[in-house]
């Protein structure tokens, strides 16, 4: 999928700005971003609930999707909406090809109840399978894990990648529990005021935040343009920020090469958590150290 200069404005307020990135099948993707940053309206943009704006978005002619709460029938049970929902895609459900992801979502045994019955994460977990009925190439997922617990948030995460893995399907997902896109996606899209403010792949070569809080601004300067430990995310004139694989012990025997000393030094595990708020918070909205 290629979604490109995408833009939206409504009632002379633009929500997106010429938003572009690509979406490979079987990937995973997060969308991270604080609430009114435009999230819901890229979302139902790509799943085509919302047909008018500017730019393209192309290969997004198979989507799934569940945006809000799903839309069900009370007195319809799980199994009704399966068959119901086939139908109207123009497909025959096939109780086989999704006995497996049933099971995984802990549906399989509440099939035959009416949906009146159902909790909220259990309706939440339906219209996930429901999302997927049309056999589409991407799925769009807006807060997914919403009411859910922690444990069964996680098990619906392992199914996620299962689906990517399995069915060779694109998700495109976006949650406030940070953990959960932490736990499965292949890259984030932190979004900001309807733009991209940075794209980022998610691996282990950088696993730490470290904060070097320096004497002097020379002291800073020296050691900016010496270091190669990683990415700096943050300074100012006494200050520093960067992510880095590197030991404490390393950095220290730097410093001591280069004869500088520190007034602070702090290390935290990354987490996306830290870095949302380093992108999006900014300084004074940081976690603490």
């Amino acid at each position: 999928m290629h979604v490109n200069s995408v833009t939206k404005e409504y009632k002379g307020t633009e929500v997106l700005r010429r938003v572009s990135f690509d979406f490979k099948r079987g990937e995973i993707i997060g969308l991270v971003g604080n609430n009114g940053a435009g999230k819901s309206t890229l979302m139902k943009i790509i799943a085509q609930t919302i047909p008018t704006f500017d730019g393209t978005v192309e290969g997004n002619s198979y989507v799934g999707y569940l945006i809000e709460e799903p839309k069900l029938f009370n007195n319809k049970t799980g199994m009704e909406h399966l068959h119901y929902f086939s139908k109207i895609y123009g497909n025959t459900f096939k109780f086989s090809e999704y006995e497996s992801l049933l099971k995984g979502l802990q549906l399989f045994d509440v099939l035959n109840k009416k949906v009146k019955k159902y909790s909220l994460g259990m309706k939440q977990k339906l219209g996930i399978v429901i999302s997927l009925l049309n056999n589409p190439s991407y799925v769009v997922l807006d807060e997914p894990t919403n009411s859910m617990d922690i444990e069964t948030s996680l098990e619906v995460l392992q199914q996620f990648k299962k689906m990517a893995n399995k069915w060779n399907v694109g998700i495109f997902i976006s949650s406030h529990k940070l953990e959960d896109i932490e736990t499965i996606c292949d890259r984030i899209l932190f979004l900001e005021k309807g733009t991209i403010l940075e794209e980022k792949q998610l691996n282990n070569k950088n696993q730490y935040i470290i904060k070097l809080v320096f004497d002097k601004t020379s002291d800073l300067e020296t050691f900016i343009n010496r270091q190669e430990f990683g990415h700096i995310i943050y300074s100012n004139d006494k200050t520093i920020k960067i992510e880095s694989t590197a030991k404490n012990t390393e950095v220290f025997q730097f410093l001591n090469q280069l004869g500088i000393k520190l007034i602070d030094f702090n290390t935290e595990k990354k987490t996306l958590r830290n870095v949302y708020m380093h992108k999006l918070g900014g300084e004074h909205h940081e976690t603490k150290y």
